[in-house]
């Protein structure tokens, strides 16, 4: 035997030598024996193709076969043509979901956001492809309006819907796409405290002759009524075909089918200037006492010449006279743009350019716009961006209605390279925390001359995020009752390949220089300590504020009854699963009973940090947190549902980060149903006749409207489930109205009264708790809690009244039907023009 020492190697280096070799060996066996197996498979195999081919030729030269050669072809002809002939008819069941009860078919709506699956009757597997939805019901009213969700995954998309008019006659049919992998459908009402009995719900499927011939019926019908604009939408339908493709072309066809997320329905009803509206403008411009000079500010840099000319035509077709544009052009290499620009000066004395005669980017070339103005008011405009009309008369209409105004802005939507408008964005009024997480305010913005000069308009080095920070330092100079919204649309987004309203990463360097901006605005604040964080996958901003040193002392009030599972996690998360730490807690105990709830409730006593009151008078929510706050020891108050359940450790510190601001007078968290669904995204006014729940039932990681279901902002109100106030603030405004309000609506109450004195109220997406609604007192079910809910309904209509259709937070052009920001039809939103005509015609009389 060989030993180590005679090997030349240490022992170690030996044995793994040896090891190493012997692994090898094995493996290649291993592989030697595998690779003969399937040799062997591979000969078996063989010789089984070669037997198969041999009866396959047999029965290919047999009698019968051959006999057999037409049925054959018939099943293939059958099986081609089928999707051409596709007829199936499903009827349903209805499941009632959510705030809705079903007796003999007849729907009565409880609540917003009602909710009906529809259960395909005799086992049939749900619709899909091209189908034809028909409703017929009886109500009082005609159509009764609904949206038909359609599942593809595990839940409901909020995007995944149709329009779905239920009407009185059984000949009315809605055409509609439904995607072959569709799973469950759910009818959602449209209307709140609506009732009406559905007597038939069905869906066909239609092949695609069917669908042609419906298709070409209804262009026929067109063309008998108008066929100079049939030949119109044709003649578009070519250029749309030629510039975006089939897929461009399918869209803009079917627009109508999809009528809540398709938007080219809602501007044919409601967003297009007729003659007489022409009309009625030019008539109220003339009647107007002020009308200020407006200098439109476009800085260039080689623009493709078609979209140049149309944001140049945009301008001179202003029904609005009294303006000016003011053009730099940076430097362009294209001779086009030089060109264009002198064609239009050329066209129109109040089109002014001058040309750089270096390259400065868009901060500098703005400035040099900026020079030549000589109006009271700066609105800004991209070189391949269009505004509406009426733009500048409807900024007109509000300097009219207020002189003092700083900085106005207007909703926007976006425009393909076809001409088709889409996205648009319906904005909230002045929100200052969503302002520090999205440019919400962007276009159609108009400023002040003199604020302008000044902040020092644009500065260099935030290039891609010079609107923003111009927008920032503007508002910060200012104050927010010179800050106007005009809701309505007024500016086209041009989407382009290299545009970041095609997409922000389009230019890299705008995240960074958009986070720079909000960070020089916090530190304007005194707010030095702000962390600014980019969230790229959805390219917007959050600021993480910190909390103060030492930790204010916060009072948790919890009020509950018996629910022991439910008190005992709520009480562990607070005390044991949250990072913040001074804190103490108020259980309010309104008359349990179980055994094992009062021997926990006296167990809590004995915790330093806990107060165990005792209530035993009938439930009233607003008395007994009212009660509490009475002998709570903290600055900040933090009102808690029993059945909340902490996720992450940071939600309080988050909360307090933000309630201490002094600005600031209510903060509400982001609170999830167990599954995972949104059960609260703050309060939106007038939804459902009082107030609804923001982006209720979207998917967790959903960002909502606009990324506004993930974003810190400000909001009219927030749920009492979890809210913080600072003590002296609810003490200020009287704290919750224990008369008229006991159970519903009053922390609704409790915010606007809070807004009233001036405060903000700011909804923290990044508070996230679980929440087990109404598991501790049930839902409003029995007759007599109809009747009390019923009366804070009306009290709170008496109370406030108009704000409760008109959210500031919101917009007039989005529904208070449901809660997911479906378009208004009609929008609430006043035409100026309409509104003074009218009033001068009633002054005449």
């Amino acid at each position: 035997m060989t030993s180590s020492a005679a090997s030349g190697k240490p022992p170690s280096q030996s044995n793994r030598s040896d090891t190493s070799s012997y692994g090898i060996e094995k493996e290649l066996a291993d592989t030697k024996r595998q690779v003969q197996e399937l040799l062997h498979h591979i000969h078996i195999l063989t010789h089984q193709k070669m037997q198969l081919d041999a009866a396959m030729e047999g029965v290919l030269s047999s009698t019968s076969w051959k006999l057999t050669a037409p049925i054959r072809k018939f099943a293939e002809l059958l099986r081609a043509i089928r999707p051409l002939l596709r007829f199936r008819r499903v009827t349903f069941d209805l499941v009632p979901n959510e705030a809705v009860v079903i007796e003999s078919d007849t729907v009565r709506v409880t609540g917003p956001s009602p909710a009906i699956v529809l259960q395909p009757r005799n086992g049939a597997h749900p619709p899909s492809g091209w189908v034809a939805l028909r409703g017929v019901v009886d109500a009082k009213r005609y159509p009764v309006f609904s949206l038909l969700y359609y599942r593809t995954g595990g839940g409901f998309n909020g995007a995944h819907r149709l329009w779905f008019p239920l009407n009185e006659h059984s000949s009315e049919e809605t055409l509609a796409f439904l995607p072959h992998e569709t799973k469950e459908l759910r009818l959602d009402p449209f209307e709140a405290n609506a009732q009406f009995t559905i007597k038939r719900l069905e869906v066909r499927e239609l092949g695609k002759l069917q669908l042609l011939q419906r298709t070409l019926s209804k262009h026929l019908r067109g063309f008998l009524k108008n066929p100079r604009a049939v030949l119109g939408r044709i003649k578009k339908g070519l250029a749309i075909f030629r510039e975006g493709g089939l897929t461009a072309l399918r869209a803009r066809l079917f627009a109508d089918d999809h009528f809540t997320h398709n938007y080219q329905e809602w501007v044919k009803k409601y967003d297009t200037l007729t003659d007489d509206d022409r009309k009625g403008i030019k008539e109220h411009i003339a009647q107007m006492e002020y009308k200020p000079l407006i200098s439109l500010v476009m800085p260039t840099y080689n623009p493709p010449e078609r979209w140049l000319r149309a944001a140049l035509d945009s301008v001179l077709r202003q029904l609005y006279p009294a303006w000016e544009l003011c053009i730099a052009d940076d430097c362009s290499p294209e001779p086009h743009v030089r060109a264009v620009l002198e064609e239009y000066a050329k066209k129109d004395a109040r089109i002014k350019v001058t040309f750089r005669s270096e390259n400065g980017h868009i901060s500098a070339a703005s400035n040099s716009a900026a020079e030549l103005v000589t109006g009271e008011f700066i609105g800004l405009l991209d070189h391949d961006d269009e505004i509406t009309e009426h733009a500048l008369y409807m900024v007109a209409c509000e300097l009219n209605n207020c002189k003092d105004i700083d900085l106005l802005y207007s909703d926007e939507d976006k425009m393909t390279t076809y001409g088709m408008r889409f996205n648009p964005y319906f904005k909230s009024d002045w929100n200052p925390d969503l302002l520090t997480s999205q440019n919400y305010v962007c276009h159609f913005t108009v400023i002040r001359a003199a604020k302008f000069r000044e902040v020092g308009g644009f500065r260099p080095g935030f290039d891609g995020a010079q609107d923003w920070d111009l927008i920032l330092r503007t508002t910060d100079a200012s104050d927010p009752s010179r800050i106007k919204h005009i809701p309505h649309v007024l500016y086209h987004w041009r989407v382009i390949e290299t545009s970041t309203a095609h997409s922000t990463g389009a230019k890299p360097y705008v995240m960074e220089a958009q986070a720079k901006s909000v960070r020089e605005h916090l530190e304007r604040k005194g707010i030095r300590e702000a962390k600014v964080e980019i969230l790229s996958s959805i390219s917007q901003l959050r600021v993480t504020y910190p909390v103060p040193v030492p930790e204010p002392l916060v009072s948790v009030i919890i009020p509950t009854k018996d629910q022991l599972l439910l008190l005992k996690r709520c009480i562990a998360g607070v005390l044991e699963g949250t990072a913040y730490k001074n804190v103490e807690m108020i259980v309010v105990d309104n008359g349990s009973t179980d055994p094992a709830t009062l021997e926990y409730l006296g167990e809590l006593a004995r915790d330093s940090r806990v107060t165990v009151l005792r209530d035993d008078k009938p439930f009233n929510y607003s008395r007994l947190n009212n009660d509490a706050v009475k002998v709570a020891k903290g600055s900040i108050l933090a009102f808690l549902n029993n059945d909340l359940e902490v996720i992450g450790e940071e939600w309080l510190s988050e909360m307090v980060a933000h309630v201490v601001r002094p600005e600031v007078g209510a903060v509400g968290a982001r609170l999830l149903y167990p599954n995972g669904l949104l059960q609260h995204g703050g309060v939106i006014l007038g939804i459902g006749g009082v107030a609804g729940h923001n982006h209720k039932g979207r998917p967790r990681h959903d960002p909502g409207y606009f990324n506004r279901a993930i974003l810190r902002q400000n909001l009219s109100a927030v749920t009492a489930a979890c809210m913080l106030c600072r003590k002296e603030v609810f003490e200020k405004v009287g704290g919750f109205e224990e008369g008229a309000l006991s159970v519903a609506f009053n922390d609704v109450d409790l915010c606007l009264k809070i807004r009233r004195e001036g405060y903000l109220v700011v909804y923290n997406p990044h508070a996230e708790l679980y929440h087990h609604e109404s598991a501790s007192r049930g839902y409003e079910t029995t007759p007599e809690k109809f009747a009390r809910f019923e009366g804070e309904v009306e009290t709170m209509k008496k109370r406030w009244g108009a704000l409760l259709s008109s959210d500031p937070y919101y917009n007039s052009n989005l529904t208070l039907l449901t809660e997911d920001f479906a378009f208004a039809f009609p929008p609430r939103a006043e035409k100026p023009w309409r509104l003074a005509l009218g009033s001068a015609s009633r002054k005449a009389a």
